[in-house]
């Protein structure tokens, strides 16, 4: 692939590691670099080509590696150069491998289900006119050195056929482990007590988590105190002998004494039976002793 600046100067050694800071390598000694050029610029026009035509040779609607995507994630990508030939004296860039860790829910070969962050390979692409030459061994080959992974030890992201033979032809990668994203493990993922992914931190205890502050737990260990006349202690047999004043004053709210024991109906008309007539009704009755029982009772 081709580009209207000098990729061999740009990129001088065969195989460059770009990070989300897409800033040129450094230069090799007696190096002369061109004036008031935008080097930066120069490296985010070739990630955006590389990820154009990748996404063309899968047939994906859009492509899945760009300049933008790279300053946003902690992605790292390879970059093969053509050292071979110079057309037009510019050089010529063969493909790219990237890679990144991402956090994945996985399942294992009894469907448990694990929580890792492993290596990941996110896009992979060889130019159409130099492929089965060995450039993409080559370049694979270098990151697994670079990041001192196995190949079984890696995660693809929507694997192509192409990448699927490749990795089957020179690694031996045939048996996946079925899953349930578009990520896709080989047998082997967790032969390793510790395989390369990255620690994820601690969960904290469940005696650590605190869903109120600790003067909530106070306030919930002091027992509320029940409305009146709840509140209320039982009343002893006899009564203080120097009660204390009732204050008359608005505002304040005077001692309820007990309140008196249910009377039944029965008891109560007896009593009225039993009690004496008043002094007005005896006076009533003896200004008229001859008036009729149907007179004194409306009189009374």
């Amino acid at each position: 692939m081709e580009f209207p600046f000098d990729v061999d100067v740009l990129l001088p050694e065969r195989i460059t590691v770009l990070d989300q800071h897409l800033r040129p390598p450094a230069r090799r000694p007696g190096t002369t670099t061109p004036a008031r050029v935008d080097l930066q610029q120069q490296i985010m026009t070739i990630v955006d080509e590389l990820g154009k035509a990748s996404a063309k040779a899968q047939h994906l609607p859009a492509p899945i590696t760009s300049a933008s995507r790279m300053q946003s994630n902690r992605h790292v990508m390879y970059v093969l150069k053509d050292t071979s030939a110079r057309p037009a004296g510019k050089g010529a860039i063969i493909g790219f491998l990237k890679v990144g860790y991402k956090k994945l829910f996985v399942l294992d070969d009894r469907e448990a289900h694990n929580e890792v962050e492993p290596l990941c390979i996110l896009d992979f692409y060889i130019h159409e006119s130099l492929q089965r030459h060995g450039h993409g061994q080559e370049l694979f080959q270098y990151m697994l050195q670079k990041e001192r992974v196995e190949p079984h030890q890696l995660a693809i992201d929507r694997p192509s056929q192409k990448l699927l033979k490749f990795l089957n032809k020179h690694y031996n990668l045939e048996t996946t482990v079925p899953q349930v994203n578009n990520f896709v493990i080989f047998e082997g993922f967790f032969a390793h007590q510790h395989p390369p992914v990255r620690k994820l931190p601690p969960k904290r205890a469940e005696g650590d988590i605190k869903p109120y502050s600790s003067s909530d737990r106070e306030f919930l260990k002091v027992a509320m105190e029940p409305p009146w006349p709840l509140n209320r202690a039982p009343r002893r047999a006899t009564p203080p002998v120097h009660p204390p004043p009732r204050s008359s004053s608005l505002g304040n709210s005077p001692e309820r004494g007990p309140l008196r024991p249910f009377v039944p109906e029965q008891e109560l008309l007896r009593s009225l039976r039993l009690c004496p007539p008043h002094s007005t009704a005896r006076l009533l009755l003896a200004t008229d002793p001859g008036g009729s029982p149907t007179q004194r009772r409306r009189t009374r």
